[in-house]
């Protein structure tokens, strides 16, 4: 597993008191307050996410804030820009990985997701509180990196690139149902065993079972979901892997079929 992206719960523990760690726990506010690891800040996942109203009337509802506002947030949490930070949520969820790929897009260089989240940190831990922690403000500063997001305009110019690979990560059935054309299918859930993740400990592990499902990292890939969620889970597992060009489609299938993007059964094309 390439710990530069995840770390696990006994790693985490012995490093709590480092002065320049900050641990946020994504989930929601209720979740959060029920027993958090000590000395970690709420941000849930959701107060990230901005709505952008299209020229249609329309509303797409899960994008990524714009980086002024971004920033605020995750300086509210304590972060700078040389700040080591831990992200985690109950375990066996895409908000974790969804606030990680938030930090990476913004040009954070030191952020890593709790394997197992808090299920697995209860389990060899045991040590969680009910009182709420604060930090002092940080001084993050965000570079967005357009390589590690896509929008609308970059997936429909990449539909019939021979540099291009674009995954729906949602599960079988749903991209039965109506994916977008060409596009191939990589669960997310494949990335899970049981609680924990990744479900392989090595890269090399970790890239058979993305060819399995015919990703080969040769190509650029660009994962997409419903809403952007679950596509970060695939995106995180990749970036284990070890792929270096990966991108994630934000706002996903909510952002395509409302901007006029059509969706086929199975992604498939007639030649």
């Amino acid at each position: 597993m390439n710990k530069r992206f995840t770390i696990d719960a006994e790693s985490l523990f012995r490093i709590l008191a480092a002065s320049n760690l900050r641990i946020i726990d994504v989930r929601g506010r209720e979740a959060y307050d029920s027993g958090h690891i000590v000395g970690a800040v709420n941000l849930p996942a959701r107060e990230l996410d901005g709505a952008q109203r299209l020229d249609n009337g329309l509303t797409v509802s899960h994008q990524v804030l714009g980086g002024a506002h971004a920033q605020e947030k995750l300086r509210d949490c304590g972060i700078s820009n040389s700040t080591r930070v831990v992200v985690y949520d109950e375990g066996g969820s895409y908000l974790a990985a969804r606030v990680w790929w938030m930090l990476e897009y913004f040009g954070h260089s030191n952020a890593q997701v709790l394997d197992g989240g808090l299920h697995v940190w209860r389990d060899v831990v045991g040590i969680v509180t009910r009182e709420g922690s604060t930090a002092p403000r940080g001084s993050f500063t965000a570079y967005p990196n357009e390589r590690r997001r896509a929008d609308f305009a970059y997936v429909l110019m990449s539909l019939n690139s021979p540099d291009v690979e674009l995954y729906n990560a949602l599960p079988p059935e749903q991209f039965a149902y109506g994916a977008i054309p060409g596009s191939r299918n990589f669960p997310y859930l494949e990335t899970y065993d049981g609680e924990r993740f990744p479900i392989h400990r090595s890269p090399g592990e970790l890239q058979e079972l993305f060819a399995q499902y015919g990703v080969s990292g040769n190509k650029e890939l660009v994962f997409y979901c419903g809403g952007g969620y679950a596509a970060a889970q695939a995106y995180l597992a990749a970036r284990c892997a070890g792929f270096a060009r990966v991108r994630l489609y934000d706002g996903s299938l909510d952002d395509w079929q409302k901007r006029g993007g059509a969706v086929v059964p199975w992604g498939k094309v007639e030649r």
